[in-house]
């Protein structure tokens, strides 16, 4: 396989036709519905269909790669052709997604992970699982500088971390998968015009029907049997939910199993598409341990993981899914601190100093809900006015006491658990109330630090420290501990930084 050109799998047209139809599949399905059938246009459209479906095949049996000593060339185009020299140094992992499609057809999809950032270094659309394994073989035998190891029978790796039936049934139960999903196809049909008045010009149906028999009931005073009829509904809804989400959760999370084969994590995971990503322990920059309330009422927790040169954006068809971007979907606590010293060897959490925030954090988490609380109340207030205190001065008086009341609560439980701790090179922060998250970041691996100050801040003698990672997301900050005192900021900031090794010095910036 070395030295020799190769070419894509003979069905890999299939696979790119359809990564490009899903640009124009919403479009093309509304001309077919709802559009003027007119003229030929069944004639022109299915020569276009055949010209597109021809352009593809051209596309996908041009592609070229071939591994060389140093590097793998990859050559694509039709007219324009573009040869790519990816050196071996730049391939950080390699990671593969099988669909039901994949599986059937019996190939794979490659996306070989880049180490600087953004997108992958190239997506192979598609292999055969042959060629797929014998490729990933010879580019680790590359890197590791060993040619016998691509055809030699690998060791065992320890599995540090697996997930049964029965943790599959509890990560389900409290991720709310189908909530989540339901919302976003809801947003989808309700941004459609037609679709939207199709939902309201029907909907009248099922609410007549309701009114009718519900009405009835009011008008005798049944309310025992409305109360009864309504808790039935909720628990039928909650129940359904329930097992969509657990459904969901075995489609993502069957046999999902964490290796490690030297300094290299491997993970593997679904039940129609499956996933098997890889990313070695050098690469991996910061994690966040994460616990719900949900997750706390069973005693688990899970931890997700960020490695240098993550594709946080959807490019070249390249999910979240499809990255290795969790450790543990769920696990109790000894489990995911036992994975977080397999990373951080180096790191005793036990004997970790956390260092409370500045005493004005209680004041200014204060101030900060207030501007959006006092408005509401004061509209409340107005309103209530405007049509002669329907609710009582009473009741609103003694709803203000309990929100402030709840407020100040919510406040301090958040300043009393927010704190931040270093530990040799790993840094730590911590912060929540009702879902915790403990973030960890390898201080050497911090792309620029930045303290930030609003004009409050300033008032009370206090700055957010703000840390991004090499290659991270353009809208998340890896790090922000907020309410920190301005010297022990400047302390902390300066101590971070001399850990930062990078080759190219990063802006270092403050707003102060």
């Amino acid at each position: 396989m070395r030295d020799a050109a190769h070419r894509l799998h003979w069905l890999s047209w299939i696979f790119v036709a359809g990564a490009s139809v899903k640009e124009f599949a919403i479009p093309l399905l509304a001309f077919v519905v709802l559009g003027k059938r007119e003229g030929n246009w069944a004639l022109w459209g299915g020569a276009l269909a055949i010209g597109f479906a021809a352009w593809t095949m051209l596309s996908a049996f041009s592609y070229r790669y071939r591994i060389g000593e140093r590097e793998l060339l990859i050559r694509e185009g039709v007219l324009d052709r573009t040869e790519r020299h990816i050196p071996f140094s730049n391939i950080q992992g390699v990671n593969q997604r099988r669909k039901l499609l994949h599986r059937l057809l019996g190939v794979t999809e490659l996306h070989l992970e880049s180490a600087v950032g953004g997108k992958p270094e190239a997506v192979m659309k598609v292999l055969g699982l042959a060629a797929a394994h014998e490729l990933e073989a010879l580019l680790h035998a590359a890197r590791a500088g060993d040619a016998a190891h691509a055809h030699g029978a690998p060791a065992p790796s320890p599995v540090l971390h697996r997930l049964d039936a029965a943790e599959i049934v509890r990560l389900g139960l409290v991720s709310n998968r189908a909530l989540v999903v339901l919302g976003v196809l809801f947003g989808l049909l309700m941004q459609n015009n037609g679709t939207r008045q199709f939902i309201i010009e029907y909907a009248h149906v099922p609410i007549q029907w309701l009114g009718a028999r519900l009405l009835p009931q009011v008008a005798s005073g049944h309310w025992s049997m409305l109360v009864l009829a309504g808790s039935a509904a909720l628990a039928a809804t909650v129940l359904i939910l329930c097992l969509l989400s657990v459904l969901l959760a075995f489609f993502k999370y069957y046999d999902f199993t964490l290796e490690l084969d030297g300094e290299k994590l491997m993970v593997r995971h679904g039940l129609l598409s499956t996933v098997r990503a890889s990313a070695r322990l050098p690469r991996l920059q910061s994690w966040l341990l994460d616990e719900s309330w949900l997750l706390r009422r069973i005693g688990r927790v899970r931890l997700a993981v960020v490695t240098t040169g993550a594709a946080h954006e959807h490019e070249h068809g390249l999910d979240p899914g499809a990255s290795l971007n969790e450790l543990a979907p769920i696990a109790t606590r000894a489990q995911a601190l036992k994975l977080l010293k397999t990373c951080l060897p180096t790191l005793n959490w036990d004997d970790l100093a956390w260092q409370p925030l500045h005493h004005s954090t209680v004041k200014r988490r204060l101030i900060g809900q207030a501007r959006w609380v006092v408005p509401l109340v004061l509209a409340l207030v107005l309103v209530d006015v405007r049509f002669g205190w329907p609710i009582g001065a009473l009741a609103v008086v003694g709803a203000v006491v309990s929100v402030g009341l709840a407020m100040w609560c919510h406040a301090r439980a958040w300043a009393t658990f927010a704190a931040y701790a270093e530990a040799g090179d790993v840094l730590l922060f911590r912060h929540g109330v009702w879902h915790k998250r403990w973030v960890v970041v390898v201080s050497t691996s911090l792309q620029s630090l930045r303290l930030y100050s609003s004009p409050l801040d300033r008032q009370l003698g206090i700055v957010h420290l703000q840390a991004d990672i090499q290659g991270g997301s353009r809208h998340h900050r890896v790090l922000d501990i907020a309410c920190v005192g301005l010297a022990e900021a400047q302390v902390l900031r300066s101590h971070l930084w001399r850990r930062i090794q990078a080759p190219i010095s990063t802006p270092l910036t403050s707003k102060i």
